[in-house]
């Protein structure tokens, strides 16, 4: 298998809705790529389906048939992704290596069809047509910045044109990963390591292509966690001897990180499947976190033994991930707009459920990795009109650096575009 084949198999099983973007690009990379190869692969099956709305408008200018092979479609797909984004490959190794993918594919009849459309294509750059901006705003935006129809007009309603390009236009610097220094082993960050923009424990590597390779990793001294997730435990405020609840818990990195803060506590970690617990425990294990413990169950279920028992407890409620999609594209074609209300009653009941098992002047930290305001503000607002005993308490003395002139009450909404990681809502609740 090449580099050009592995990204085939990936968008190919991404597409068909079989797996995760970031988890099919770990399976096909652990195959003992070169970094070169790890780095090509990686940009490739990405940029193709960050934009596959906008490559298939373009490629249905060329294309005249009325149905085309999926698999073909697909290689097609990756010629034109090389073709409008990628300037270091040449047209003709866009081209040929394209048909070289049809041949390979067993569709070897169809190679003269895609050798076609991509010769065509590249011949005519300068003649490509895409919606008039000024006419029709909600279709410019779905197709050059491949976003669904239903979430350029959600963000242009709920944002305005001008942020709602901001939003979608942002792609970030895909070279850089965030981790979290563990201090449970480590002191202060190796050399090289880039210092966060607003945790002390943050940090950014550079070209990291496989974490698990890395000894600072595999040894605890480093997690992988990105830095939204580490401003959303600090505005929690967790003290040294503080009784912690996380109660959507896994992957474990907020956990891990209040089991930092409560070192004289203990942090309670709950996660709904097992096999996830068992990634936690394992988490747990290499970072060395001797003061939590894990259990599995269901955050909307009520827990009368846990009835106003923590000082502290995180809802890192399951969301939209709207937050994400700078990073993770996938999660965009496939996300509907029907996907929305389910979510906030699930994450409603969440939030009722937790709020019982908080102590008189303890918090609830609510969190999502969302920009839906739905999931949000108006989650916070319909709770705090049933339960007058909780308030909003500012986020101010919690946050990190220049976040804290970002909020004025208890809640605070990150947006990739404006704070350069990602965009998390968190909203720091008191019991009174």
């Amino acid at each position: 298998m090449n580099a050009r084949q592995a990204a085939l198999e990936i968008i190919t099983n991404v597409l068909k809705n079989e797996s995760y973007l970031n988890l099919e690009c770990k399976r096909v990379l652990s195959a003992g790529w070169s970094v070169e190869d790890k780095r090509f692969i990686t940009a490739l099956a990405n940029t193709t389906i960050e934009n596959l709305f906008r490559i298939d408008y373009v490629l249905n200018q060329f294309i005249t048939a009325k149905r085309v092979h999926s698999v073909i479609m697909n290689i097609l797909r990756l010629g034109a992704c090389q073709l409008l984004f990628f300037e270091s490959v040449p047209v003709s190794a866009a081209v040929n290596e394209s048909v070289k993918l049809a041949e390979q594919s067993g569709k070897r009849q169809l190679k003269g069809f895609v050798n076609a459309v991509l010769r065509n294509l590249s011949k005519n750059f300068g003649k490509l047509v895409y919606p008039d901006r000024d006419e029709d705003p909600v279709e410019y935006f779905h197709v050059f910045y491949s976003y669904p129809r239903w979430l350029c007009e959600k963000y242009i309603r709920e944002y305005g044109e001008e942020q709602a390009e901001q939003m979608m236009s942002y792609t970030g610097d895909r070279s850089l990963t965030c981790v979290r220094l563990n201090r449970l082993k480590a002191d202060r960050a190796p050399e090289g390591y880039l210092p966060g923009l607003y945790c002390e424990d943050a940090y950014y590597i550079k070209g990291m292509t496989a974490a698990g390779e890395m000894p600072d990793f595999r040894e605890g001294r480093i997690t992988v966690q990105g830095e939204a997730s580490q401003v959303t435990v600090c505005a929690a405020g967790i003290d040294g001897k503080a009784h912690v609840l996380d109660a959507c818990a896994a992957p474990g990195g907020k956990s891990a990180y209040a089991a930092w803060f409560a070192r004289e506590g203990k942090v309670v970690s709950m996660e709904l499947h097992p096999h996830r617990a068992e990634l936690m425990e394992r988490t747990f294990k290499r970072l060395g976190v001797g003061n939590a413990a894990i259990c599995t169950g269901d955050a909307t279920e009520y827990r009368p033994e846990w009835k106003e028992a923590f000082d502290v407890v995180l809802a890192d409620v399951p969301c939209s991930a709207l937050g994400l999609l700078y990073r993770k594209p996938d999660i965009k074609i496939f996300k509907k707009e029907e996907d929305i209300p389910d979510l906030a009653a699930v994450q409603r009941k969440i939030l009722e459920t937790c709020a019982a098992y908080v102590k008189t002047g303890g918090v609830l930290l609510y969190s999502t990795c969302t920009i839906d305001k739905a999931e949000n503000e108006d989650n916070i607002h319909e709770f705090l009109s049933r339960h007058k005993e909780f308030a909003e308490d500012s986020l101010s003395p919690f946050l990190p650096g220049e976040l804290k002139d970002r909020t004025g009450d208890g809640m605070l909404q990150l947006f990739p575009h404006i704070d350069s990681i990602d965009g998390f809502f968190m909203a720091r609740l008191k019991r009174l």
